[in-house]
C-alpha cells in the first residue's frame, strides 16, 4: 500500500482523506480517520441535499424545525414525490402526525397551507423518548433504583366461573 504524505501532494483535500482509508497527518504519524458508517452518513446526507437544491420545493416547516419538500416540475400531484429534512438527528417519530399523512398520501394538501382541525382530545406531539434521560421509567426500573413495592392484597385473580 502507497503512503500518500500530504505535503507531497497538493491536490490532497478533505473529500480524499474521507475516502482514503487512513491519512498521514504533517507531524508523519497515521491518523485513523472517519469509519465507513461515517463516510456513509456524510454521502446520503450530502445526496439528499444535492438533490433536495437541484430537484426540491419547499413546502414548508413544522414547530420541530423538519423541512419538507416535494418534487418540482411535476404536473400530476401522485407523481410528485415527497420527502423531509430532519433538523438534527433523523428521527421517524419527530414528524407530527399531520406531516405524516401528507407524507404519506393521506391527505393531499400539505399542513403549511391547509391545517388540519385539532380534536378536543388530543395532546401535543412528542417525539420518541426512549433510550434518552427524558424517557419513562415506572416504579421498580433498574435505572430507578431497582426497589418495588411489596405486593399487596389488592390484586384478585380473575377466575372463570365468578
Amino acid at each position: 500500500m502507497q503512503v500518500i504524505h500530504i505535503h507531497e501532494k497538493k491536490s490532497y483535500d478533505l473529500f480524499q482523506r474521507l475516502f482514503a482509508g487512513r491519512g498521514r497527518a504533517h507531524d508523519g504519524k497515521m491518523r485513523a480517520l472517519p469509519s465507513r458508517s461515517l463516510k456513509r452518513t456524510f454521502m446520503t446526507n450530502f445526496g439528499t441535499r444535492l438533490h433536495t437544491w437541484l430537484h426540491g420545493e419547499r413546502v414548508g416547516e413544522d414547530e420541530f424545525g423538519n423541512r419538507y419538500f416535494v418534487l418540482k416540475g411535476e404536473k400530476v400531484d401522485r407523481l410528485r414525490k415527497r420527502w423531509v429534512i430532519y433538523k438534527g438527528t433523523a428521527e421517524a417519530s419527530k414528524v407530527p402526525p399531520d406531516w405524516h399523512a401528507w407524507l404519506h398520501r393521506t391527505i393531499n394538501e400539505p399542513p403549511s397551507r391547509v391545517p388540519l382541525p385539532t380534536q378536543s382530545w388530543e395532546k401535543e406531539h412528542l417525539p420518541n423518548l426512549t433510550g434518552t434521560k427524558a424517557a419513562y421509567l415506572p416504579q421498580g426500573h433498574v435505572l430507578r433504583g431497582g426497589q418495588r413495592a411489596p405486593a399487596t392484597g389488592d390484586y384478585e385473580a380473575w377466575r372463570p366461573d365468578s
